[in-house]
């Protein structure tokens, strides 16, 4: 399998007080098998260092700007009681390690059942019974 090619974020220079950039033309190019876009830049760089001498350079910049990640839905499915052809509950087998009794996940926690609080009246009841 090919190394997945790893993207260095590009950083276009700007205009300083002795440089001049000028952009002429940039053209983008999508690449949908690749999932990038390739970018052409025609750029006309003055130099202004030397009052005495400037001079112009044109320069051809070219790179590739990756498509993000497309994000994936992922399903959570609800684990299952298994059934058996007649419709019926599977029991789960103690001496497998796998659990039959439930597809598409392990079984669900149970929650523990919510202690009852006594009134104050059945407290002063149960004191006067015991005690």
């Amino acid at each position: 399998m090919p190394k997945e090619k790893v993207y260095v974020p590009v950083v276009e220079p700007k205009s300083t007080s002795y440089l001049e950039i000028v952009e002429l033309a940039r053209i983008v190019t999508p690449h949908p098998v690749f999932k990038k876009d390739t970018v052409f830049v025609r750029v006309l760089k003055i130099n202004r260092g030397n009052p005495a001498e400037t001079f112009e350079t044109e320069e051809h910049w070219e790179y590739d700007v990756p498509w993000p990640p497309e994000e994936v839905k992922v399903e959570v499915k609800k684990p299952l009681r298994a059934r058996n052809e007649r419709g019926q509950f599977v029991k789960d087998d103690p001496t497998t390690a796998k659990n039959e009794a439930w597809v598409g996940g392990k079984a669900p926690s149970v929650p523990k059942p919510k202690r009852k609080r006594k009134s104050k009246i059945q407290n002063a009841l149960t004191n006067l019974l015991n005690g």
